[in-house]
């Protein structure tokens, strides 16, 4: 998986990375009826465009064609023909795929692989996109309908200034290098992007882990329409996921992991855990429920409680997470729901006063698929 957005986190992202593919929402599914479910392409009609952050890294942007399926041999070959709604051909090509050569433009995971093609961009979205997966032992075909929904919104910082920011997507993992646009200097954005479920959609300033840090909103469900305001800070609501208690009291459980400027210092301390040693990057502020504001589809709702546990991994490392219970009493059901999550806490810290504020996003269906009308 590549890397975006902080060289200087790169020690944090691999120690913690593993734990995030399982918020994707591609069903690597063996089969259905007609047994091409695992298929799926979608065209990411991105404006070619560039920036380079404050601290020198440089992004380009450009539209890219993905394409997933299951893998059925080592050598094997996909065909892919991508049509506009009048009935023109805009692309064809032919991959010859082995899974034993390395490539920048394929990734295998448990069986199946991810085709990731720098394509033109298009004056206007495709409308259907034909796949076809062919082996010695095997031949299949499926044709996608392509559906587009408008992303738009504003970015800010926590005092209401408005900014240029780029904005980007990651439909699969947590780092995109080549999805993504600018907002205008108002920092109003907008994009049409393929109707799925994204891991996460990131708004940052230019001055990127110089003087702020990263906006997240995770698991964003582009199933229509819709409008996402980010708020950016000091610091960062990582790997935010939210369900609700299944037979317990009428709460939601919210947990993230807070992250700061300081946590550029890579500093630890040592905590025991079920008898064994961890080592844990100091990369948060203590956090109390007064120091948060949790609103769901706009309704700011009230703490229960907020505990601190610590997100680890092998070989025997650690950060500070938090989870947080919410009262769901006036939420209504069923449906979509947003959950946003922000923290603003002043800590003292080598005899300076910091500000830390964040802000993180988080869609769910109650049911998790979204085909019921009754929860």
């Amino acid at each position: 998986m590549k890397t975006h957005l902080i060289v200087t986190f790169m020690v944090f992202l691999f120690l913690f990375s593993t734990g995030i593919y399982a918020q994707t929402s591609y069903p690597f599914l063996d089969s259905n009826e007609d047994g091409n479910r695992d298929i799926q392409a979608y065209w990411y009609n991105i404006s070619p465009d560039s920036i380079t952050l404050d601290i020198g890294q440089k992004l380009v942007f450009h539209p890219s064609l993905h394409i997933y399926g299951k893998a059925p041999a080592d050598i094997f070959h996909v065909n892919v023909k991508v049509y506009l709604k009048d009935g023109s051909r805009i692309l064809e090509k032919e991959f010859d795929i082995n899974k034993n050569e390395n490539s920048n433009l394929i990734e295998f995971r448990h069986g199946y692989f991810k085709i990731m093609q720098p394509v033109v961009h298009l004056q206007e979205n495709p409308d259907r996109i034909r796949v076809t997966i062919s082996s010695s032992q095997e031949k299949r075909t499926k044709e996608i309908r392509c559906q587009y929904y408008k992303l738009s919104g504003k970015i800010t910082d926590f005092e209401g200034n408005q900014f240029r920011s780029p904005v980007t997507v990651c439909p699969d993992g947590f780092a995109s290098e080549s999805l993504g646009i600018w907002s205008d200097e108002n920092g109003h954005y907008e994009v049409f992007l393929p109707e799925r479920t994204y891991n996460a959609i990131i708004a940052f300033p230019k001055s990127y882990a110089v003087s702020e840090l990263e906006s997240w909103a995770w698991h964003i469900i582009m199933d229509s329409a819709q409008n996402i305001d980010f708020k950016v800070g000091t610091g960062e609501v990582y790997n935010l996921n939210v369900w609700p208690n299944n037979g317990g009291g009428n709460a939601y459980f919210i947990s993230f992991r807070p992250m700061v400027l300081w946590a550029l210092q890579q500093k630890t301390f040592p905590v025991k855990i079920n008898g064994n040693e961890f080592s844990i990057i100091d990369a948060s502020p203590e956090l109390k429920p007064e120091d948060m504001k949790i609103t769901i589809d706009g309704k700011q709702v009230e703490i229960i409680s907020c505990q601190k546990y610590y997100e680890t991994s092998k070989p025997g490392k650690g950060m500070i997470s938090y989870l947080v219970q919410v009262n769901s009493n006036e939420i209504k059901h069923p449906g979509k729901k947003t959950v946003i999550v922000e923290f603003e806490k002043e800590v003292k810290r080598n005899q300076k006063n910091i500000t830390c504020t964040s802000m993180g996003i988080f869609q769910f269906y109650l049911n998790f698929k979204g085909l019921s009308t009754y929860f």
